[in-house]
């Protein structure tokens, strides 16, 4: 009977990465159930640093093809493209809402440094250079809260954060050097479908939060009908507009390959354009505004460059810190090291999950190094903390991927020569800080948003929603309800958006500890789920993230939900 049962597949969009829990051949007119016994890149190897050392054996192989062959085509150009504005934006973003948080103490420039350090070294040394790392929003997160921690404590807050990086580089090494990784998979969508939401709902705070600082800065409000007619407040409503509309154009850009407007080749170059499209359009549009009709609000760029944003000194002074300083550190540096197990690993599986059809094999312990690495020496400079980012890295492997018609993948172009050029030109404003001048901060605001929704609409959980207000009528053929009632679904999801919250009730209450109640997800998916619901339900809602239809459409960039095609009741 079991082999009977439709696939979950049915009940996502053509985009969806997250949707199937089986993979299922066609082989003689018989259906085969496979699954994997151990997720790719985490087989036990054995021997300290033996998994580290495997890692680049394997990859190894491949040096001409990650340098020439693969490097050497139009999709390094439009994925860097893409990926750079994906990220530059969003580091813009995060460089003055660090800077405004903090008073000064880090800013842009840290940031940018470290994006640029970190990405373009890891795309020489790293195993898997498709991964994106980066200072992402959890991060800006996390030092605030380091910040205000260091602050409760009376402690001098540069020796206490690097001090704080050590012994997080130390921990990251040694998971490293163990292959402790390999506890990721008894990770479950349940788990990664709660972190990506959270971490995209981070974005859109981000972006959301960086247009209602503008009204702050000035000291306005919309409610106050005096300005409502003064320039001041007729550019900030122009980047509320233009926020908006950017956020909808690339949207809509993104969604084209689901539609029947242009041919395939004009849809796939939008979609892979799509940012860098919308960027310069907004530019374009903002020069012609500010110079014609309304005051533009763009980046400032008076301290941009290659120094650091407060006046202290580079290196940071190590021993100016007592030892009960260094105590705290260790202590801060656990819950660090917990996110920074999650984030990783969770954006490593994703990006490098069988659906992506990557050629070079998986990697997991060599790139929790190289984290390590920037993660102590980076702090000692003042420099921020970086990890694997959501949504980017499966965004990233997406943008170098081949696709026929129907959105299969069929190859991926993976290489090091795009992530390096990336990395390059997020590094080259330092250098040229006027190439900031002309864009608009709504371009920012937007990206942030979109990035965030980008991240939120490839969960099963957004699709779960989707379907939940769906009219049962027209629910599709191949769907999860034809072997799951619609209230168990509805449960499982509610459960999952009530965690949601919770995170952001744990990050605004308990400031550092956070992300001990992320990894706290995993025993309660574990040993509480499964007392509400049957295991025969939770193998088609959920399932571990090993676990991959090898044969779903490609994930991201598609907004054409499938529950949309089959609409006969």
């Amino acid at each position: 009977m079991d082999d009977e049962l439709p696939s979950a597949e049915g009940m996502l969009p053509t985009g969806s990465s997250y949707g199937a829990c089986e993979r299922s051949d066609e082989e003689a007119g018989k259906v085969v159930r496979r699954k994997a016994a151990n997720m790719a890149g985490l087989e036990e190897i054995g021997g300290f640093c033996g998994g580290l050392m495997n890692d680049y054996r394997r990859r190894s192989k491949f040096l001409e093809s990650d340098w020439i062959t693969d490097a050497f085509t139009a999709k390094t150009v439009s994925a860097a493209l893409f990926m750079f504005f994906a990220t530059f934006t969003s580091t813009l973003a995060l460089g003055e809402h660090i800077k405004e948080s903090t008073n000064g103490l880090i800013g842009l420039n840290e940031y940018l440094m470290m994006n640029s350090a970190a990405g373009m070294i890891h795309a020489i040394i790293g195993c898997q250079p498709l991964l994106v790392l980066r200072p992402t929003g959890p991060i800006t997160l996390l030092f605030e809260k380091l910040l205000d921690f260091a602050t409760a404590q009376s402690l001098p807050f540069w020796p206490f954060f690097a001090w704080t990086g050590i012994f997080v580089g130390l921990l990251m090494f040694l998971i490293s050097a163990l292959e402790l990784s390999k506890y990721v998979k008894y990770l479950t969508l349940f788990t990664e479908n709660i972190f990506a939401t959270f971490i995209g709902i981070v974005y859109i705070n981000d972006g959301i939060q960086g247009m209602v600082r503008l009204w702050e800065d000035s000291g306005t409000s919309p409610g106050h009908a005096e300005q409502y007619g003064s320039q001041d407040a007729a550019s900030k409503l122009l980047t509320l507009n233009m926020t908006i509309g950017f956020t909808a154009l690339t949207l809509w850009f993104t969604a084209l390959q689901s539609s029947r407007l242009f041919s395939f080749r004009a849809r796939s170059f939008l979609r892979d354009y799509a940012l860098t499209i919308t960027l310069f359009v907004s530019i374009l549009i903002a020069r012609h505004l500010n110079q014609h009709l309304f005051p533009v609000t763009f980046i400032d760029t008076e301290s941009s460059g290659f120094n650091t944003t407060s006046s202290r000194a580079w290196r940071i002074d190590l021993t100016a810190i007592s030892v009960k300083g260094i105590g705290c550190a260790a202590v801060a540096a656990f819950p660090v090291v917990v996110f920074f197990y999650l984030d990783q690993n969770i954006s490593s599986s994703l990006c490098q999950k069988p659906e992506m059809k990557l050629a070079k094999g998986s990697y997991f312990h060599s790139s929790f190094a190289c984290l390590a690495a920037f993660n102590i020496f980076g702090p000692m400079f003042g420099l921020p903390f970086v990890t694997g980012s959501l949504p980017h890295s499966p965004q990233f492997v997406l943008s170098l991927a081949e696709r026929d018609e129907e959105q299969q993948i069929t190859h991926v172009r993976e290489n090091r020569l795009a992530p390096l050029l990336c990395y390059f030109l997020i590094g080259l404003p330092l250098l040229m800080p006027t190439l900031l001048q002309s864009v608009p901060k709504a371009a920012v605001f937007g990206t942030l948003i979109f990035v965030g929704i980008d991240g939120i609409q490839s969960t099963q959980l957004y699709e779960r929603c989707l379907l939940m207000l769906t009219d049962p009528r027209f629910v599709p053929k191949r769907s999860v309800f034809q072997s799951v009632s619609l209230g168990t679904i509805q449960i499982f999801s509610l459960i999952q958006i009530a965690l949601v919250v919770a995170c952001w009730m744990v990050n605004y209450y308990f400031g550092l500890y956070f992300p001990l109640f992320f990894i706290s997800l995993a025993p309660f998916r574990r040993y509480l789920i499964p007392c509400i619901f049957s295991e025969r339900d939770l193998k088609h809602l959920d399932h571990s993230l090993d676990d991959r239809d090898t044969s779903a459409k490609a994930p991201g960039f598609t907004r054409q939900s499938s529950i949309f095609k089959d609409m006969s009741p």
